[in-house]
């Protein structure tokens, strides 16, 4: 017995309205994934950016000479020697390349606004100090998306806090 034209009918319409729900269902599905792929990414990259500036904190506070040529290098670059302003200008660049990248991931929308105008301060600050000027007078090819960014915060200093004379002189080695 051959089943009737409305029956099936109703059966077609059965089927392409779960067909529906089931799609419908699935984009549900892949948006949750979405949103909680981007918290686990957005988390990965909050992981990353402490790491980078873990690192170098880390080396000036375990070595007083790296600690010494980075605070001379920013206030009074010329008591640096020869070899001491070479090392300060590698570890200011290693700085700038996180600066750059905390920058980059901000533009992509993947950091906040307010995460941006803390660090981009700091980078403001650091820039201003004459080892800074000095550092980007010799290094033009820092990005000009965020040299422009930076212009317009208002600088924080990094190590506002210390009050103590910057030293004269740091031990070579």
């Amino acid at each position: 017995m051959e089943p009737s034209r409305g029956r099936t009918l109703r059966l077609a319409s059965v089927l392409t309205v779960s067909a529906n729900l089931a799609v419908v269902a699935g984009l549900v599905f892949v948006g949750v994934e979405v949103r909680n792929n981007r918290a686990a990414v957005e988390s990965q990259i909050a992981d990353g950016i402490a790491e980078g500036f873990i690192e170098h904190n880390l080396a000036a506070v375990t070595s007083p000479a790296v600690a010494c040529i980075w605070s001379v290098g920013l206030h009074t670059p010329e008591r640096l020697s020869d070899v001491q302003a070479a090392q300060f200008a590698m570890y200011f660049r290693a700085v700038f390349n996180q600066y750059i990248r905390v920058h980059a991931l901000y533009e992509t929308g993947l950091l906040d606004h307010d995460f941006w105008q803390f660090v981009g301060a700091q980078a403001a600050w650091a820039m201003s100090t004459p080892g800074g000027v000095l550092f980007f007078e010799g290094n033009p090819g820092v990005p000009s998306g965020f040299l422009r960014a930076v212009e317009v915060l208002e600088p924080v200093a990094a190590d506002q806090l210390l009050q103590r004379p910057i030293p004269l002189a740091c031990p070579e080695g």
